[in-house]
């Protein structure tokens, strides 16, 4: 998730995203086949399609230490990119144990400041450490680390006195609860004090298939002087335990207007 005016998930470093997936992609099979699933693992009755940040079921040949994800979100005024990379240095991400995560966001918005029309830069890039608690029907993660968050507008809008280059912190707390086999209630908060953005969101993960699931989600997110709420629903598909993609989109509702966004997340496992 990423911080700004226009958007949940921020673009950020899209062609980084790209590049990183170009790479690491030929490392997951092509034709994996399914597996049965470990019911002493977590998630065991949903062998494919998990909750956002959890690792696919330690039913691969290795458990995976590395979660790399990356997507696009767009809206009527607004085109926004993410790409991170989450790492468990010291054991799998099966496990409870300390994590290293990046991520980078970048991506334009316009907006009326009386009778002129703005267009905005939103562009983050941070770097946290945190812990991350795991049982088999639940998870709790909390990170935090230094963040470069730079903002610009065009024409320059004073109302937006944040703007330039600047430095702060930026804090994560995201989990997952199981409450029945192939279930899964999502929620994540962050903030970030470069430039006092904020985001919430809350989604049920709801199975329809080993392959499918369905993901209605509640987001909310704004920064001083600006907040939207975004009502939608994502589809997930996993085709094999190392590979989700979400694809959807809903209603976003700020003070002035109402529309359409769209929304594609890409999540791999190594």
């Amino acid at each position: 998730m990423a911080e700004g005016r226009a958007g949940p998930w921020s673009l950020g470093a899209v062609a980084c995203g790209l590049a990183l997936a170009t790479v690491i992609a030929p490392i997951f099979p092509h034709h994996a086949q399914a597996q049965p699933p470990d019911a002493q693992t977590p998630y065991a009755q949903a062998p494919y399609a998990q909750p956002g940040g959890a690792p696919p079921p330690a039913t691969l040949s290795q458990s995976p230490r590395w979660h790399l994800f990356f997507g696009l979100d767009a809206a009527e005024r607004s085109f926004f990119g993410h790409a991170g990379l989450v790492w468990a240095p010291f054991e799998t991400l099966h496990q409870s144990g300390f994590r290293l995560r990046y991520e980078g966001n970048i991506g334009l918005f316009d907006y009326r400041a009386g009778s002129r029309e703005i267009i905005g830069l939103l562009a983050t890039d941070t770097l946290m450490a945190g812990f991350e608690w795991m049982s088999p029907t639940a998870a709790v993660a909390v990170f935090g680390g230094p963040a470069l968050q730079y903002q610009d507008t065009d024409p320059y809008d004073p109302g937006k006195p944040r703007q330039g280059t600047r430095f702060g912190g930026k804090v994560l707390v995201e989990g997952w609860v199981q409450p029945a086999a192939g279930w899964f209630l999502n929620a994540s908060g962050t903030y970030t004090s470069a430039a006092e953005t904020y985001v919430a969101r809350v989604a049920v993960t709801a199975p329809v298939s080993e392959l499918f699931a369905i993901e209605p989600e509640f987001v909310a997110f704004g920064e001083p002087g600006y907040d939207q709420q975004r009502y939608g629903l994502l589809g997930v598909y996993a085709p094999t335990p190392a590979l989700m993609v979400k694809f959807g989109g809903g209603i976003a509702v700020d003070p002035d207007d109402e529309g359409a966004y769209a929304a594609l997340q890409v999540k791999m496992w190594k």
